[in-house]
């Protein structure tokens, strides 16, 4: 007779089984469904656009004569069948796994790759319907065709440069390391109503023929091609004007991002993550006058599983640093202790937000007057001196992309960051804390975290815009104290920090 207890290692290991195999979660279920349903309601698009095509050729036969347009149409209208036909198949895939209502990670691929293909289906028909709807507009009113083209054209012609050329000269004067990328992306801008008049001009033949009724075929494909040049060369060069000045703008900011909180919550079925960023902003809006002004905003953001735990080692530090004088796709991402990004180099001195002071033998960063509120928003109103010896150990991290949390040795606790001694005596009262976030350091104080869950589940909550969202702190001229340089010794750029410049890496 078999033991008993062997009788119930069966029972036990399917018990284990179905507590590690609960099913498919409710969004992916739903999300299948969906998407079956947009893969069916394409099909029939689908064949609406083919329907309509063909009725629009057989509308104006003269005005196709000789043109490749209409067999064009219709094969990129058989390729989107195609792809169509290829998200069905993974369509009847998908509903087969979810059906077994079993965790299968070739369900999420499936999904992906269905709805990729069903997108790239309804995009190819949406362009074929624009383009031979354009070729009826101008079957329709052919003077209105070309009286909108010359109003673009117009519009190229006599756009106003005055305002981003200001900007421009402002920047490239108070930056001049940044003189060559803006004057060379102000060119390429200039040149953009030189090619469209280029290009108008060389259409002037086929529009006259246009004009009289006689333009068809190979004709009218030149001046449909030459309307979505010039609309095209109009939105570029509004954008591009646009991102210039926003670019010239940039210059005059530096900003912070400090991770100051992080919460998890569960919300049907599934776990929402969020971070909250204070972000320090400090413009300049007199560069020679060293005048500024300095805001914070604090807000709470819905964040992916990945970016959350990417960060939780980072807990009050800037894990974005924006130097001015700099763009802002030029941000260092490397997460820093607040606040030194804007100490120079024991090496260098001094820069405009402050210098070092020597006493005692010992070497420590002093902020000017005019920036100790953004001291004060960076340190959280608790600013300890950076010390000579901290700043090359975080200058020396920086330069190999690694984090510096502040540890004299590697057994000792870091000073920063989510296990750092500063940041427990500070964010205490935060949802991480509060959730048993320092419960796994191995420098945690007793009392940090005591009596909680890390990552306990609460429930949802939602979140208001910030707390001290717009905070503006003038800042009037401040004397430079006696003995300190101001930006670049030399006009050379040392190995630390320089006004306006960005870290070496």
């Amino acid at each position: 007779m078999i033991p008993w207890k062997h009788l119930l290692l069966p029972f036990a290991a399917l018990v284990l089984l179905s507590s590690c195999n609960p099913g498919l979660p409710p969004s992916l279920q739903r999300e299948a469904r969906l998407e079956n349903d947009r893969v069916a309601s394409a099909h029939r698009q689908l064949t609406r656009a083919g329907d309509k095509l063909s009725s629009d050729l057989a509308q104006a036969p003269d005005l196709f004569r000789d043109s490749p347009e209409p067999a064009s149409w219709k094969a990129r209208l058989q390729a989107a069948q195609d792809k169509l036909r290829a998200a069905q198949s993974d369509s009847a895939e998908v509903t087969k796994l979810v059906e077994r209502n079993r965790p299968d990670p070739r369900l999420a691929q499936l999904l992906a790759h269905e709805r990729g293909l069903r997108e790239a289906a309804l995009q190819e028909s949406q362009a074929v319907q624009n383009a031979s709807a354009k070729w009826l507009d101008f079957h329709r009113d052919a003077p209105g065709f070309l009286a909108n083209m010359n109003r673009q054209r117009e519009s190229i012609r006599s756009f106003d440069f005055a305002p981003v050329t200001k900007a421009v000269e402002k920047a490239e004067q108070d930056w001049p390391a940044k003189k060559n990328v803006l004057e060379n992306r102000l060119s390429a801008l200039r040149e953009i109503p030189k090619t469209a008049e280029t290009e108008w001009q060389a259409t002037e033949n086929i529009r006259q023929q246009a004009a009289a009724g006689k333009a068809a075929g190979a004709q009218v494909a030149t001046l449909i091609a030459e309307e979505d040049t010039l609309a095209g060369e109009a939105n570029r060069l509004t954008n591009l004007n646009r991102d210039l000045q926003a670019s010239s703008g940039q210059l005059y900011d530096s900003w912070d991002k400090i991770l100051t909180d992080l919460d998890t919550s569960h919300l049907g079925g599934e776990t929402v993550y969020r971070e909250r960023i204070k972000t320090v902003r400090t413009h300049f809006i007199d560069l020679p006058l060293k005048k500024s002004e300095t805001k914070s905003d604090e807000r709470w953001t819905d964040v992916s599983a990945d970016s959350y735990h990417a960060v939780e080692k980072d807990l009050g530090m800037a894990i974005a640093h924006k130097d001015a004088g700099v763009f802002d796709s030029e941000a260092q991402n490397t997460p820093q202790p607040p606040g030194f990004g804007y100490v120079a180099s024991p090496s260098v001195g001094s820069n405009q937000y402050g210098y070092w002071t020597h006493s005692g033998g010992n070497s420590f960063w002093t902020f000017l007057p005019q920036y100790l509120i953004l001291r004060e928003l960076l340190w959280n109103r608790d600013y300890r001196p950076v010390m000579a010896n901290q700043y090359n150990a975080y200058q020396t991290a920086q330069r190999s992309g690694r984090t510096y949390y502040g540890q004299e040795t590697p057994s000792s606790a870091p000073k920063y960051g989510t296990h750092g001694t500063f940041t427990q005596s500070h964010y205490a009262s935060s949802r991480y804390v509060q959730s048993g976030g320092f419960s796994g350091s191995a420098y945690a104080s007793r009392s940090a975290g005591q009596g909680s869950n890390f990552n306990k589940s609460r429930p949802a909550q939602s979140f208001g815009s910030g707390d001290s969202g717009g905070r503006r702190f003038g800042r009037q001229p401040g004397p430079t104290p006696s003995g300190q340089r101001f930006g670049r010794p030399g006009g050379a750029r040392p190995s630390g920090r320089g006004f306006g410049g960005g870290r070496r890496r």
